[in-house]
């Protein structure tokens, strides 16, 4: 019987090896079933536009995988857009720590680690590892770049100027439009103070840098103005309205600046060279009413009907309203205007720019948008209910 069992032995080592490697592989079919259902999952809700759940699927589809480097930062920045940011830092820390890591990976872990300490408003934590990074020339566009925003951040745009100066053939040619921003942003603030002749060099700079930038030449403007010199002021918003279409509503603004006589003539040639560069419905609005008061109400009605022919607008049908008013009975002409008041309370309520990049919305122009963060976005809303 012993003789038996012993020479069963190898047997049941088999048994048990073969088995052992079955359960093995079936564990591993099933995480290998599990991973791919997760990845295929995220990919979809991905298309789907449904980025909460992807995000979801794909830190359980990395949370499956193996722990190698990139896997890592990779949680770690889903975390990261995730919100979780102290996931990310943790992650990102975690991976600080290994001493097997290459002195590649280890500066793209401190990269990922000042991402996240942008994230969490821990600039000041940000800012110390990016100035460690941007002496390392396969690190320095990254973190240059990165450094610069921390400083626009913090509103320290002085040293925003510095870091983009210093680096700006890193940085590449966005730069450009942001330094001309950090130039008006310091040139606003000498005007505050009033500084004109600082706030003037600063914004001269804005366009040295920028040679397009809309924002210097309006800052430029209101130094003019500031110093009676409307002439110069003028030829500022005629560029301006010249370079781009889109800048009705403000050259508008300045124009009532420059010209605050609305009967001078020269207000009328220039409010009909802005609506012929920029087709602004509150610029055409403006002129009807300046025709009127200078030409009498018939003029502006036939200018005003071949405006609402080649741009139905709401604006443009108020004024419209307006202007037949006292042309029919005492019943018609309320009904107008009740209609008119309604219209008018609509556009009062509409937004005027919009951001292109995020779809933010504001009655107000911000350079900067304030949702995406995003510089020189931000443009009229056209159409019907727009401009």
């Amino acid at each position: 019987m012993f003789e038996l069992l012993f020479l069963l032995l190898p047997v049941a080592a088999a048994y048990g090896f073969y088995m052992g490697r079955a359960s093995v592989r079936h564990r591993k079919d099933t995480s290998d079933n599990v991973r791919a259902h997760n990845y295929i999952r995220g990919v979809e809700y991905f298309l789907n536009n449904e980025k909460e759940r992807a995000v979801d699927r794909f830190i359980a589809y990395f949370n499956e995988s193996d722990p190698s480097f990139e896997t890592h930062v990779a949680l770690g920045n889903l975390f990261r857009k995730r919100g979780e940011v102290d996931k990310a830092i943790s992650m990102h820390e975690s991976l600080l720590g290994n001493q097997k890591l290459s002195d590649p990976e280890h500066e793209v872990a401190q990269i990922e680690l000042a991402r996240d300490f942008i994230s969490a408003g821990l600039l000041d934590r940000a800012e110390r590892n990016l100035e460690a990074l941007v002496d390392i020339p396969r690190q320095r566009t990254e973190a240059a770049s990165l450094l610069v925003q921390v400083y626009e951040k913090e509103r320290d745009y002085q040293k925003a100027i510095e870091v983009a100066l210093k680096y700006k053939e890193n940085i590449g040619r966005r730069s450009h439009i942001q330094l001309a921003h950090y130039y008006c942003e310091v040139a606003s603030q000498n005007f505050i103070q009033g500084d004109l002749n600082l706030a003037f060099t600063q914004y001269q700079k804005a366009l040295e840098v920028n040679q397009n930038s809309l924002r210097a030449r309006l800052g430029l403007c209101d130094v003019y103005l500031k110093e009676g010199q409307s002439k110069e002021a003028f030829k500022l918003i005629k560029d301006v309205s010249a370079l781009d279409q889109d800048t009705g509503l403000v050259c508008l603004e300045y124009l009532r600046k420059i010209f605050p006589n609305r009967a001078d003539p020269e207000f009328r040639f220039a409010l009909d060279d802005l609506v012929r560069r920029t087709r602004s419905a509150e610029a055409m609005v403006e002129l009807v009413e300046t025709v009127e008061l200078t030409s009498g109400k018939d003029d502006a009605l036939v200018m005003l009907l071949s405006f609402v022919k080649e741009k139905p607008n709401l604006k443009l049908f108020s004024a419209l309203m307006r202007l037949r008013q006292g042309e029919e009975g005492s019943d018609t002409n309320g009904a107008i205007m009740q209609l008119k008041s309604l219209v008018d309370a609509q556009i009062a309520s509409n937004y005027r720019y919009s951001c292109h990049r995020c779809g933010f919305k504001s009655r107000l122009l911000f350079w900067q948008c304030p949702s995406c963060r995003r510089w020189d976005t931000l443009k009229p809303i056209r159409g019907l209910d727009g401009d």
